[in-house]
């Protein structure tokens, strides 16, 4: 009983390799530009509410003592 691999002859396997390899690179792409996109994301949200004077009021410290 003969395996799919051992019908198939070594040109159309190794092309089958090669195409699964780069859809693997390009997965692996657009993964890194989906973490890239989150953290610019991220990154404009925090500038934004280092902008908000609400914002920053409510999530200070309130503890003026350390100040004096």
């Amino acid at each position: 009983m003969d395996s799919l691999k051992d019908r198939l002859n070594a040109e159309t396997l190794s092309k089958l390799h090669a195409q699964a390899k780069l859809l693997k690179e390009e997965e692996e792409k657009r993964r890194e530009e989906r973490k890239k996109q989150a953290e610019e994301a991220r990154r404009q949200e925090q500038k934004r509410l280092e902008n908000d004077f609400e914002y920053l009021l409510n999530n200070s410290k309130l503890d003026w003592h350390k100040f004096k």
